[in-house]
């Protein structure tokens, strides 16, 4: 077993131990309140969008039924992850295009947790390519990619929104 774990450990590219170093790092921030910029807020929504695309475009046929199950799941987590960050205050902040913020407690364990899944289902395209050709496990890694890319495209737009109602009132 642990000749196993440590196969696996040594395997994996060392750009996944980059990504995971980099949202440890920031989830931890996310822990403080904090002014910042919405292009430093898009990075996260942006990272997850874009692996959740590469993995859909590689380890999947792209179809109808593969988009509708990842809009599915984008949209659930967007809505997620809207009503989550409703729960925080967040004004528009003096600095340019920058918003403060409240304290994100859910910011971190939703990252390790959509790291986790994606992590594991890596590991078993490696190890067993066919499980995940399987429908239901199919369907699952779809789903919960989309689900969590969502999660934080919706924290996404919520700060776009106060951030430009802001900017209306202060223009009007």
């Amino acid at each position: 077993m642990i000749d196993f774990i440590s196969g696996i450990l040594i395997h994996t590219p060392f750009w996944v131990y980059f990504i995971l170093l980099f949202l440890i790092n920031r989830g931890l921030k996310a822990r403080k309140p904090a002014t910042v910029a919405l292009e430093k807020l898009a990075i996260i929504p942006a990272i997850f969008l874009l692996w959740d695309i590469y993995d859909l475009l590689v380890f999947r046929t792209l179809t109808l039924a593969t988009g509708s199950l990842w809009l599915v799941g984008l949209l659930s987590g967007a809505a997620m992850g809207y009503i989550l960050s409703k729960r925080t205050v967040v004004t528009r902040a003096a600095a340019p295009r920058s918003i403060y913020r409240e304290a994100d407690y859910s910011a971190l364990p939703f990252m390790m947790l959509a790291f986790a899944v994606k992590y594991v289902l890596g590991v078993m395209s490696a190890i067993a390519p066919d499980v995940l050709q399987r429908p239901g496990v199919s369907a699952f890694a779809i789903i919960t990619g989309g689900l969590f890319a969502g999660v934080f495209v919706g924290k996404f737009v919520r700060y776009v929104r106060v951030y430009l109602a802001a900017e209306m009132r202060e223009v009007g």
